[in-house]
């Protein structure tokens, strides 16, 4: 598998505050990676890092194992949406995506096209930028990122401000880009009910550290069904628990509350167990786990941007 992204040891300091601790990290060929993390997290600095925008304080990045002063070579096969592109709002798509093709010395005259084709513009080809969505205008930028036939697509926060057919559409048209073309995707967003449907992989950032990096598989695990008790005797219903279930895994929190994260097809058996043994349960439901408050815990807060 090829690794398109590599950091070893990247940090970035501004007036001796590290926005970014030192970094290990690394994407493969065909991932659609979601960086997660609060306003302020290092996302963004990260990405404009990735992108040449800014230069890291320390540590080395690789783009498709390339390092050093052949790093600069390698970018052209990204494909970089990190800030609004400064797009003439009196132009049209077209003329847009014209004048960029020709300051970056793209040759292929239809290739403007065919970008607006793959996002959806090509009937909106004549319109004046001034007069696009908000979706649009992401889209556009999409294509721009397109225009150089990219390997990779490094996209800083591509649905903020998007409406849930925007998101929809971006979503769709990212998901194509990945499949049909094998266009390796990392996305960041401090939404992650709008990422959820879309990447393969979640790497939540805190502070500029990564806190957390799961599956698709691993996140779906940790939203699965669980149950929630509230007894009269917490210690009690724990030796019970543990004596029944050798495998069992709960947490006890205040206010009398125990959680159970496996065993949630037995609990019936469960309810049962306490009420037989003389347990008072005054709450016992199965409930979903909320994926965006778990992750809201483990990068709830940050200091500085």
């Amino acid at each position: 598998m090829e690794t398109i992204i590599q950091t070893y040891q990247l940090t970035k300091a501004f007036k001796g505050v590290t926005v970014i601790q030192p970094l290990d990290f690394s994407i493969q060929k065909g991932e659609i990676c979601a960086l997660i993390g609060p306003n302020g997290s290092g996302k963004s600095t990260l990405f404009k890092m990735l992108a040449g925008q800014m230069r890291p304080t320390s540590g080395d990045i690789q783009l498709f194992g390339t390092t050093g002063s052949d790093v600069v070579h390698a970018r052209r096969r990204m494909g970089f949406l990190v800030e609004t592109p400064a797009f003439f709002s009196d132009f049209t798509a077209t003329q847009n995506l014209t004048y960029y093709q020709i300051q970056r010395g793209i040759v292929e005259k239809q290739r403007v096209d065919e970008v607006l084709d793959i996002v959806g513009l090509a009937n909106e080809k004549r319109k004046r930028f001034k007069n696009y969505s908000m979706g649009m205008k992401q889209r556009l930028g999409i294509a721009l990122c397109l225009l150089s036939s990219p390997d990779c697509l490094v996209l800083d926060e591509p649905i903020n401000g998007l409406d849930a057919e925007g998101i929809r559409e971006m979503r769709n048209l990212l998901v194509q880009l990945n499949q049909e073309k094998q266009i390796t995707i990392f996305i960041s967003s401090h939404i992650l009910t709008e990422l959820q449907l879309l990447a393969t992989r979640f790497v939540f950032i805190k502070n500029g550290v990564i806190v957390e990096d799961v599956s698709k598989d691993s996140l779906q695990q940790k939203s699965r069904k669980q149950l929630r008790l509230t007894v009269d005797d917490t210690a009690k219903t724990a030796a019970l628990l543990e004596q029944a279930y050798a495998d069992i895994q709960f947490t006890v929190l205040p206010h009398q509350v125990i959680i159970i994260d496996n065993h949630v097809e037995s609990s019936g058996e469960i309810n049962r167990l306490l009420l037989d043994h003389g347990v008072s349960v005054s709450e016992f439901r199965i409930e979903s786990r909320n994926l965006e408050e778990y992750f809201l815990e483990l990068v709830g807060g940050n200091d500085h941007d």
